[in-house]
């Protein structure tokens, strides 16, 4: 009797050690059920702030590519790449595919794009150029981006890209304008920062 009361004592001693394990594993299960939501949401947050700063780059490669080129708007996005307006083609982090391109004169102004409607096909034919990019994704957003809801309302277009500016003498300068006549100012001898 002796011999058989050590090995009770071990065969309990393992059953509570399985029902430890199986007690920590659930609680374990529990806790990653808990935090896969706000994993997943985490995620989704990324994606959006990197849709920003995607949908943010192609507005500046279109505004420098109108410094460049008079105010005129890129035919289309391998332009922007192959003149190094952009440094590649960014895909759409919600859909993993390209942007929808938005063209000037194609009948679809943004406020149409914003608002869900459909969008002008991809392939240029007689319209203007690129004025912006828009997600092809029709989800609904975590976070409001200009007062829009759904991504493919978040449109990232070049406005104003083209800024006039009215000089001493009244009349309007464009960017490039004001940038040589205050150039000429400096070269006059008038010191920056300083009125003659």
């Amino acid at each position: 009797m002796l011999h058989q009361l050590p090995a009770n004592r071990q065969a309990s001693a393992r059953g509570y050690a399985m029902v430890a394990l199986l007690a920590a594993m659930s609680i374990m299960a529990v806790m990653l059920g808990l935090a896969l939501p706000l994993w997943q949401t985490a995620i989704r947050r990324e994606r959006e702030a990197e849709l920003v700063f995607r949908g943010e780059q192609y507005v500046q490669a279109i505004r420098l590519f109108q410094r460049r080129y008079a105010g005129t708007f890129p035919p289309d996005v391998d332009v922007l790449v192959k003149q190094r307006f952009l440094r590649r083609r960014y895909q759409d982090p919600i859909t993993g595919s390209d942007f929808q391109p938005v063209y000037a004169g194609s009948g679809t102004t943004t406020g149409d794009a914003r608002a869900g409607g459909a969008l002008p096909p991809t392939s240029f034919s007689g319209r203007g150029g690129i004025i912006g990019v828009v997600s092809r994704s029709t989800e609904a957003s975590l976070r409001l981006y200009n007062g829009r809801g759904r991504y493919n309302e978040w449109s990232f277009v070049a406005t104003g890209a083209v800024t006039s500016v009215t000089t001493r003498s009244g009349v309007i300068a464009t960017g490039e304008e004001n940038r040589v006549s205050r150039e000429s100012r400096t070269s006059r001898g008038g010191a920056a920062g300083r009125r003659p």
